[in-house]
């Protein structure tokens, strides 16, 4: 049976941690036991010479006062009664100081924590990136950038042992992306969008072991979550007919893209820029999936694109009739409706 411990740290700083607050609390309650104890001390030692604590509830006020005033508010007449005094207010002074400590330990505990990627997110409806490679940082950047109007949470899982964005805005937790326990502290069961990597933070590891990780990943995503809308980066190309088989929703095989962009801008000059400048924030003009506006529901397509030109500067791409999948360059005279979603390159994007 696997031993558990806290995640992101080895088991020597989990056992000091968990035996620091053990310690502090257990003498707290030593400390509280005191006090419970010697006002019946107190009433035992001078209630038949003392009239001011002639009941044991007298004894319980005269510790609250010696707590609150720093002195005894009665006059002490005999030499135990003392001893319970000074008893008393060491007692006092080390509560206090057990109970600083142990809130103390707890925060610096809570902030190592933070930073080693232990613990759970609390979030909902929010973008969880599993694993982790140099497209991360350009992804969080995207994703908030100002022109992205939904800013929704993020949380990266990942097994590193640091937090790998340095961004105080995105939660980092450590642990194994393909591993249901670390799913769940991501909160992949209530996320509303899975962007998974093909992780290179281990570099012995090659392509298709890579492929065969974020497989696995993609697997214990749609299990927990079908209604997760997953992005997945796929390798190799030849690994494609595997992701296939899966329910993701959107796939980017790394090679085939990069090669096609290559290849293109060596024939056609300049597309490589131009892809840049509508996939990328803040400058020039980018993509955006928008609702039609109400003038131009019911008109063609033909008729659409000048609307939009002169209306909001914008050029209508494609359309969206339910499902994922645009229609590209559609045809002139298909009409516009209600429920269908445009995809424009615009300035910004536009509401109704």
């Amino acid at each position: 049976m696997r031993s558990w411990r806290m995640p992101g740290t080895s088991t020597g700083q989990a056992k000091a941690f968990l035996g620091l607050s053990r310690r502090l609390l257990i003498r707290a309650g030593v400390a509280l036991a005191v006090l419970v104890l010697c006002p019946l001390l107190f009433w035992l030692f001078e209630h038949d010479r003392n009239p001011e604590v002639a009941t044991a509830s007298s004894a319980f006020t005269w510790l609250a006062r010696t707590l609150f005033e720093g002195g005894s508010p009665y006059d002490i007449r005999t030499a135990p009664g003392y001893v319970v005094y000074y008893a008393v207010g060491i007692s006092g002074v080390s509560l206090v100081a057990f109970i600083t400590g142990s809130i103390a330990s707890r925060l610096v505990s809570s902030v190592i924590s933070k930073g080693k990627g232990m613990g759970d997110t609390k979030q909902r409806g929010h973008i969880v990136i599993c694993g982790w490679s140099s497209k991360g940082v350009e992804i969080i950047r995207e994703l908030r950038a100002k022109e992205v109007e939904d800013q929704r949470g993020i949380v990266v899982l990942a097994l590193l042992e640091n937090d790998p964005t340095r961004d105080d805005d995105v939660e980092f937790l450590r642990g194994d992306p393909s591993h249901e326990i670390d799913l769940r502290r991501a909160g992949i069961d209530r996320a509303d969008t899975a962007i998974i990597l093909a992780d290179d933070s281990n570099p012995t590891t090659s392509a298709t072991d890579r492929d065969a990780r974020t497989l696995l990943t993609c697997l214990a995503v749609e299990s927990i979550n079908p209604d997760c809308y997953s992005c997945v980066e796929v390798i190799r190309s030849e690994n494609r007919q595997h992701f296939d088989r899966t329910r993701v929703n959107e796939m980017v095989v790394s090679a085939e893209l990069t090669g096609a962009l290559l290849a293109s801008s060596a024939s056609t000059h300049g597309l490589s820029q131009l892809v840049t400048d509508l996939m990328t924030h803040p400058v020039g003009h980018e993509f955006y999936r928008v609702r039609p506006p109400i003038g131009v529901i019911g008109m063609t397509v033909g008729d659409a694109l000048g609307s939009l030109k002169r209306s909001h500067d914008a050029i209508l791409v494609a359309v969206l009739s339910g499902g994922s999948r645009f229609d590209v360059n559609p045809d002139a005279l298909r009409p516009i409706l209600e429920a269908d979603d445009l995809l424009v390159i615009a300035p910004k994007p536009f509401d109704n």
